[in-house]
């Protein structure tokens, strides 16, 4: 089954590479609508919250993966976040780090563990929502 996923992230940690590859572990044909480092866009336009070309990236997706990194409190990756959350977008944090983002506990967004089979069972439950 094919699910279009987008990982809203920073390229100053590791957390992209373990969410994709925790992706690439699972039951899903992954399409990634990610932006990735090899092919950044040529300019973001600071004037939005959310640049318009990520903007449509996230309108194409199924599900929203993203850490639970306290890093992740400020800065574009919540603004992703918020804006998923807008157009009704499932969101889930994997548990890349002992303590969570606050502000990923104050947008609701479900914390599951590292693990296939949890990713897995979430996106079951969320995927047509």
């Amino acid at each position: 089954m094919r699910i279009n996923v987008f990982i809203p992230h920073r390229w100053n940690n590791q957390d992209y590479d373990k969410i994709s590859a925790l992706l690439d572990r699972t039951k899903y044909d992954v399409t990634d609508y990610s932006v990735p480092e090899s092919k950044p866009f040529d300019s973001i336009d600071r004037r939005y919250k959310v640049d318009p070309q990520i903007k449509e990236q996230i309108k194409h997706t199924s599900v929203v993966v993203c850490s639970n990194r306290p890093a992740n409190d400020n800065g574009m990756a919540i603004d992703e976040i918020e804006y998923a959350q807008e157009l009704g977008k499932p969101i889930v944090a994997i548990k890349i780090t002992d303590y969570t983002s606050s502000k990923i506990l104050e947008l609701g967004v479900d914390v599951i563990p590292k693990r296939k089979d949890f990713l897995e069972t979430w996106i079951e439950q969320h995927k047509h929502k």
